[in-house]
């Protein structure tokens, strides 16, 4: 099988909007499906986004597909997903679909023809969540200037749940626009060493540039708790998106999938837990001009 460096849009996390250059084994002539989205706690129109892998030196971008059938399961809820007459191949679920804990999702993709296939579907679970958990898992946060790392740390005071195991995603937006826009600013952590811990002003998240920030930004953390599978998807696409050492050395494993079909990408199912804090000017003192 030849080896190409190509362009696929499957690394557009969470719904950001980044895509990332990877070294993907795949023969010249072998087209795939590339699909990204999910479905999260927030209640919302949630998007699962269809296109074509093309090779790298190709002159064209990666082409949407449309015109498929598609539409989540969960239970005996179907939920079906329209196409943006103004955005091809991006789909959408009426505004007031949201995520339950503990539910099981399935993604269906009909009536397409791709590398001779016409179906395919992935299934993702919503992790288990405690009730209450918009402050079980995250009370509150602040973030403080660190003068020997010349940047931005946020903090977060949470209450990590006990006896169960848990995968978390960290994001930020800077007054509501994302910060975390692409792989190298998302962070991934489990809870192997504070389980069931209260964790008192633990740094979460770092901002490298100190002019990011001013007096009056509002900074929101959002901590995402995703399952077991999906979080090594996301450190495995990490992995696969940075520059080989050394030069020459082959290119990384594929990133894991959850699709049929040979398809490529992931369908996630998470919830999201926010906490904001309002940049003061005396949170400004000491750093360095």
């Amino acid at each position: 099988m030849k080896k190409l460096n190509i362009y696929i849009g499957f690394i557009l996390i969470a719904i950001i909007s980044c895509t990332e250059r990877m070294d993907i084994e795949l023969d010249a002539s072998d087209t795939k499906l590339v699909v990204y989205g999910g479905i999260t706690t927030d209640t919302m129109s949630h998007l699962v986004y269809l296109s074509q892998t093309i090779p790298f030196n190709s002159a064209t971008a990666p082409q949407p597909v449309s015109n498929a059938t598609v539409y989540i399961e969960e239970g005996e809820n179907r939920y079906d997903l329209t196409e943006d007459t103004n955005n091809p191949g991006h789909y959408y679920t009426a505004s007031n679909v949201y995520g339950k804990s503990g539910a099981t999702y399935k993604l269906r993709i009909e009536n397409v023809n791709i590398g001779g296939l016409t179906e395919f579907d992935a299934i993702a679970q919503m992790p288990v969540l405690n009730e209450g958990y918009q402050t079980n898992y995250l009370d509150s946060i602040n973030v403080t200037y660190n003068t020997n790392w010349e940047g931005w740390v946020i903090n977060g005071f949470a209450r990590e749940p006990e006896n169960l195991r848990n995968y978390y995603m960290f994001r930020v937006k800077i007054n509501d626009t994302n910060y975390s826009d692409s792989l190298d600013n998302l962070v991934l952590i489990d809870d192997k060493f504070f389980n069931g811990n209260n964790t008192v002003g633990a740094a979460f998240y770092f901002i490298a540039d100190k002019d990011t920030l001013k007096p009056g930004d509002k900074v929101t953390l959002e901590l995402c708790a995703i399952s077991e599978d999906y979080f090594y998807y996301l450190s495995e696409a990490q992995t696969a998106s940075q520059p080989q050492f050394p030069l020459f050395s082959p290119p990384p494993a594929n990133p894991r999938t959850n699709l049929t079909g040979g398809a490529l990408g992931y369908f996630s199912a998470y919830a999201i837990i926010r906490a904001s804090y309002v940049m003061r000017d005396e949170d400004f003192e000491g750093v360095k001009g």
